[in-house]
């Protein structure tokens, strides 16, 4: 029997982009929506070929009254394809306010840490997510609108590394109009999630408003902004390897505060300065997703002009002192405002 072309195109994304090597253990994440139930359905009709065993992780995060319904959906998908189940639940929002975060970042924060839990309990060594080439191209466009610099407009890596794991996208080459058509014909029960047509969300309303008009310019606008993600990530790579000798040399301390040596900062070019700041707020934090570009260039311009005792917060409770001789970064609780300060 031919192969679906859905699968065939995620096998080409699994291969093309070295994301299994065959034989894996892999966590599959799904929420029960079009596009995780056809990642699980995709992944489960390549089982034999890749000699994958495919586990299933959900995790409830207490935001919507139907989430019980959707724990019981993935439930029963799991069970159709014949693979283990891992439930789990947080109270997002009660995490958002500890940790001074968004419902979005509390939300994904939640999920990694479940899904790598997951991961180790079950002895596996990747996770699956279903992020589409829509996907994709909404978060090229958002970013670019924060005013994102490179590593932003990279949008989100089709594997990344995480907690010891590894992260693969298999859909991050499939269209949704794919995924949605794969769904129908493979007669695939999925949930509906309302809060996808909420305008008052910036994804939906680029997804749903901006990212048509765009198409009138350009048909193919999610191919190409697509296709700046993936040129930009690997310039950025790129960089990063022949930059990395410099930013280590400024760089020194430990997880919880980061020194930089003041001196030999002010002689990087203002490209690599960007890095070693960025560089030095993730080992303080272990992730730098709440620190945009532009918190990084007002950080840089600010330790560069003020005085030692300036004092600058960012965004995930980090903080950035000038000291004399050297700029100071360390993990702090509270303090969102990206703003500089005086003590």
């Amino acid at each position: 029997m031919p192969r679906d072309p859905f699968e065939t195109r995620v096998r080409e994304t699994i291969r093309g982009r070295g994301m299994l090597a065959g034989g894996e253990r892999v966590v599959a994440a799904v929420s029960g929506g079009p596009d995780s139930a056809a990642l699980l359905a995709g992944l489960a009709a390549l089982r034999e070929e890749l000699r994958l065993d495919l586990h299933v992780a959900h995790l409830n995060h207490g935001l919507r009254a139907e989430a019980a319904e959707d724990a019981e959906a993935v439930a029963r998908l799991a069970e159709a394809a014949g693979c283990p189940y891992h439930g789990g639940a947080a109270d997002v929002r009660a995490g958002a306010a500890r940790e001074h975060r968004s419902i979005e970042d509390a939300a994904r924060r939640a999920r990694y840490a479940f899904l790598a839990d997951v991961a180790r309990r079950a002895g596996a060594s990747v996770i699956a997510t279903g992020h589409t080439l829509d996907d994709q191209a909404e978060t090229v466009v958002m970013r670019l609108l924060r005013g994102s610099g490179p590593r932003g407009l990279a949008g989100i890596p089709p594997v990344r590394a995480h907690d010891g794991l590894r992260v693969i996208r298999p859909l991050i080459d499939t269209p949704r109009t794919e995924v949605a058509a794969y769904v129908a014909r493979a007669r695939l029960m999925v949930r509906d999630d309302a809060t996808n047509r909420d305008l008052d969300i910036l994804r939906n309303r680029v997804r749903l408003v901006l990212l048509p008009i765009l198409q009138g310019y350009n048909p193919d606008v999610r191919g190409a902004l697509v296709r700046l993600a993936d040129v930009v990530r690997d310039e950025a790579d790129a960089f990063d390897i022949l930059a990395a000798p410099r930013i280590a040399a400024v760089l020194n301390g430990t997880d919880a505060s980061v020194r930089v040596a003041l001196e030999a900062f002010t002689e990087l070019p203002a490209a690599l300065q960007r890095r070693a700041l960025r560089e030095a707020v993730r080992r303080v934090s272990g992730n730098d997703a709440p620190v945009a570009f532009v918190h990084i260039e007002e950080a840089r311009l600010g330790v560069l002009s003020g005085g030692p005792g300036t004092v600058w917060e960012a965004p995930g409770g980090v903080r950035i002192f000038r000291r004399p001789g050297a700029i100071e970064v360390t993990a702090a609780r509270g303090g969102e405002s990206g703003q500089a300060a005086r003590p």
